[in-house]
């Protein structure tokens, strides 16, 4: 049987028995799912749209629409899902992509972009072709020269509160994936999506929220599918080895007075070799990481719960609440109460709205 550390000091005697993962209270090979629970994505349709050639709509950065779409929103994740027909997509800076039928492209830094057919016409505003807001359900837009039709359901996703989001972070600034010849989870939901939305029955707009988010899970990971050993990102640092198995200890237990040089004998390599790993695949060194993400846990705690501050600091591995209190208000600019007191009313906001 393997031996516990007698004190929080010791090094473990090996990785089984580290972290505690019974006491994690997750299962840290799933690390994307807890990271997306934790950073609390929330999905979205805009509209329908039925397109016949020749026609270009653009859209403009998301950090322009953000706060008409969601209150308080600095940024959103785009995405469309073509349903039938051909079309371009045209991002700045990089290379125009033809979609397909059940061809999926998601932008997740919400980046300016068109969508055409053929490629290069005279854009027009997608303000101009929507009606004005709310909409009770994602509005069906109609626009074009009459030739080929393409159909193309769009939306978007928004993080919630989230002081650091890894999974968003050194992502392609577009995800494509494309529809397969044989059946599979996302033709059939992509199917499903169309015809959810054209029904338009009770309940719709919600459960085409929730389909957009398992849609993008889906995007997230057969991009992760596609990485090869020499990509960098997050995604990338799942599937390393040695990165791997360090992330799975950190998010498994966050509460463990881990350095690097223990962190690096519970996987097999030295302190420095596992410091200029983590660094070259994230772009930042392993306790900066842990620092974020031990913070961004409390804030989700700070926000659903009614844990006391001192619980939470101890919970994500801060000795006293005074340390815990510094480290939140560097990061944050405000100290956890104020930073709670103010999640909470943008959370009622958003469920009143």
């Amino acid at each position: 049987m393997f031996r516990r550390p007698s004190t929080i000091t010791d090094t473990p005697d090996s990785l089984p028995e580290t972290p505690d993962r019974d006491r994690a209270g997750t299962d840290p090979t799933d690390i994307l799912s807890v990271v997306l629970r934790a950073v609390r994505l929330s999905g979205s349709f805009l509209f329908r749209g039925e397109f016949s050639s020749p026609w270009c709509c653009a859209a403009p950065d998301s950090r322009i629409v953000a706060p008409f779409l969601v209150p308080g929103a600095k940024c959103l994740v785009f995405f469309h899902v073509v349903t039938d027909g051909h079309c371009w997509a045209e991002i700045e800076n990089e290379k125009p992509l033809m979609l397909g039928p059940g061809d999926v492209i998601a932008l997740p830094y919400g980046d300016a972009h068109a969508m055409a057919n053929p490629q290069g016409g005279k854009r027009t505003p997608m303000s101009a072709l929507l009606p004005p807001p709310p909409w009770p359900e994602p509005p069906m837009v109609v626009h074009g020269g009459g030739g080929e039709v393409t159909r193309i359901l769009c939306g978007f996703l928004h993080c919630d509160d989230a002081l650091f989001s890894p999974v968003l972070t050194n992502l392609p600034r577009v995800l494509c994936v494309r529809a397969r010849r044989e059946p599979s989870w996302l033709e059939t939901t992509t199917r499903y999506m169309l015809e959810e939305a054209s029904r338009r029955r009770p309940g719709s707009a919600c459960l085409l929220g929730r389909l957009a988010e398992l849609l993008f899970v889906e995007v997230l990971r057969r991009h992760m599918e596609e990485l090869g050993e020499h990509d960098i990102g997050w995604l990338a640092a799942l599937k390393d080895p040695m990165v791997g198995k360090a992330l799975q200890l950190l998010h498994g237990d966050l509460a463990h007075p881990w350095t690097v040089e223990r962190l690096g004998r519970c996987v097999g390599l030295s302190r420095s070799a596992l410091a200029d790993r983590f660094r070259y695949l994230l772009r930042e060194p392993p306790m900066q990481y842990l620092t974020r993400w031990r913070l961004q846990t409390a804030a989700q705690r700070l926000r659903d719960s009614d844990e006391g501050i001192a619980a939470i600091a101890a919970e994500v591995g801060y000795e006293s609440e005074a340390a815990f209190n510094r480290a939140f208000k560097r990061h944050v600019g405000e100290p956890p109460a104020t930073w709670r007191s103010g999640a909470r009313a943008r959370k009622l906001s958003l469920t009143n709205n």
